[in-house]
């Protein structure tokens, strides 16, 4: 057996000694900077469907083919917003996408917009297939290629828009 020549070493357990005060104050910071993120995730409103801008745009629209005053039914008041955020039809029309022959003209128009939708022909000429058409929703404005629009139409003019041959769509953005 091997001895020691020191007899007063000792083998104590090596013992951990707690966090320091700066460590402690950097986890009490992060911990309030966790809590005040959950909070603010939390406490924020949900995002408001783009049919918010809509009510003013539409307010001079004319009522669809077969809508009255009796039956409740008018263009200037569109139904509420879904519950999942995408844009509301209103009723008596419905929603019909389109791809512009000028995909730029995408970058000037914008959910709430009335538009003039046009069938571009094949020898130039231009076939009007909707009058004062909202604009529901512009998808890929920054992105021409991918990019379209969800117009609201009555029936009659969504059979125009879908049926027929021609090189395209062409819009005409109305004021107001």
């Amino acid at each position: 057996m091997i001895r020691s020549r020191d007899r007063g070493e000792r083998l104590d357990p090596v013992r951990r000694r707690g966090p320091g005060r700066g460590t402690l104050l950097r986890l009490a910071v992060i911990a309030v900077l966790l809590a005040t993120a959950a909070a603010v995730i939390r406490l924020r409103p949900a995002a408001t469907a783009c049919t918010t801008s809509v009510a003013p745009a539409i307010s001079g629209a004319t009522a669809p083919t077969g809508a009255t005053a009796s039956s409740g039914v008018t263009a200037s008041r569109p139904s509420p917003p879904e519950v999942s955020g995408k844009p509301s039809i209103p009723e008596g029309t419905v929603g019909v996408p389109v791809r512009l022959a000028d995909p730029t003209a995408l970058a000037l128009v914008h959910p709430g917009n009335l538009v003039d939708l046009l069938r571009l022909g094949d020898g130039g000429d231009s076939t009007p297939i909707a009058s004062s058409a909202l604009v529901l929703d512009v998808t890929g404005a920054d992105d021409p290629t991918t990019g379209g629009l969800l117009l609201a139409l009555a029936p009659e003019q969504a059979d125009r828009a879908v049926g027929g041959s021609g090189h395209g769509f062409a819009i005409l953005i109305r004021p107001g």
